[in-house]
């Protein structure tokens, strides 16, 4: 069964966009393949820009679409076809994706600005009998 980790951003020292850098880079040490499925293109943009610099000792394969018979390591996408052998999703997005029970783990951002959101969610998987955890950063 799916596991399903919230990390609730409490500090500053913490942003979400350097947790998710963070959460990208320590997946592709373990060889496990990502979807960071985000809200919108604009965010996929965003993301896709960040991972190119996120550390400057090291590289982390993404892109915002995969090629016929490559699997990339990072796919960072809004509207993403969840076909292949991906272990870990990052969801960033407003929607559960119906296709979410396909991965190993899932992870949930909490922040000042979607607690409503989180909520919703963790009770969406709570009602449906998953694995929750949770983490205070």
């Amino acid at each position: 069964m799916t596991r399903i980790d919230f990390y609730q951003i409490t500090q500053s020292q913490h942003s979400a966009d350097g947790l998710v850098c963070k959460l990208c880079h320590k997946a592709y040490q373990h060889q496990q393949h990502v979807l960071l499925l985000t809200a919108n293109q604009q965010q996929s943009d965003h993301f896709d820009r960040l991972l190119w610099t996120s550390s400057d000792d090291s590289f982390l394969p993404h892109d915002q679409t995969e090629q016929p018979g490559l699997l990339t390591p990072i796919l960072i996408n809004h509207q993403a076809d969840p076909r292949g052998e991906r272990q870990l999703l990052i969801n960033l997005s407003e929607e559960i994706p119906l296709f979410f029970a396909q991965f190993e783990r899932v992870i949930e951002l909490v922040t000042e600005d979607n607690k409503p959101q989180a909520r919703a969610h963790y009770s969406y998987y709570k009602e449906r009998g998953y694995q929750l955890n949770h983490h205070n950063l």
